[in-house]
């Protein structure tokens, strides 16, 4: 079954900085390589410098799933801290992963599930 189009948003219960760094660890996967971004929020009146607090994975053909939770759970166990990621599908459908409970082949099972789930169209 294809996958769906759309986007999957990544949020984290850390910081902006460790958005940043699952950005540069995404862009060193072949996989994900130019299909995960950071989009800015641009400056809100008091800050110094963009806002930064998902990251944006473009939806499509190609097995994106397989690659996103085999990338994911590498990330959380090089990471060896506690942190925990929201993912959400087109502002919908959530999973949240928590480095304290991660099992690659659950993640990789429930991520593809989750991407593979019929939406009601926007």
């Amino acid at each position: 079954m294809p996958e769906p189009k759309g986007q999957l948003t990544l949020h984290t219960n850390g910081s902006a900085d460790d958005l940043i760094e699952l950005l540069e660890w995404f862009n060193e996967d072949d996989d994900l390589r130019g299909r995960v971004e950071l989009p800015s929020n641009g400056i809100r009146q008091g800050q110094m410098g963009d806002l930064y607090d998902v990251l944006v994975v473009a939806l499509g053909a190609g097995g994106i799933a397989s690659a996103l939770a085999r990338s994911l759970t590498s990330w959380f166990t090089v990471r060896g801290s506690d942190i925990a990621i929201t993912l959400k599908i087109d502002g919908h459908t959530e999973l949240t992963l928590d480095a304290k409970r991660i099992k690659a082949p659950e993640v990789a099972q429930t991520l593809q599930n989750m991407l593979q789930r019929p939406r009601d169209p926007q």
